[in-house]
């Protein structure tokens, strides 16, 4: 096992730790643990760091066009997870925005897992 290994499985279980903190994120925020809510959405905060410190030295490791790329979508998932549930815990997602950011999540996602594990 090589070190570009332990780099991916680190990569790959910073990113499911970080999608099942935003899914409990927007579940606490929905159901109105504010208290809650602020914690956890500081422990993805975290998580945002480590996906993209992680994702960078992967990035070193194999430079090419697609990790390029998957890194600018990442980026971009990243910003419309943070946009989400940061305007829940405010209150100002409305619902044209909601679906509006909503979109842009499954596109984001989609077009990271199309280049992550695809290409």
């Amino acid at each position: 096992m090589g070190q570009y290994d332990i780099y991916l499985h680190s990569h790959a279980l910073f990113w499911f730790i970080t999608m099942v903190l935003f899914v409990l994120t927007v579940i606490i925020l929905k159901s109105g643990k504010v208290r809650l809510a602020r914690i956890v959405q500081m422990s993805l905060r975290g998580f945002y760091i480590l996906v993209l410190i992680s994702g960078f030295a992967l990035v070193v490791k194999n430079i090419w066009w697609g990790s390029i790329l998957k890194g600018l979508f990442a980026i971009w998932l990243i910003y419309v997870m943070e946009m989400i549930s940061t305007r829940m815990a405010k209150k100002e997602l409305t619902m044209k925005s909601s679906i509006f950011l909503w979109i842009q999540f499954i596109i984001s996602l989609l077009l990271v897992l199309y280049f992550g594990y695809l290409i």
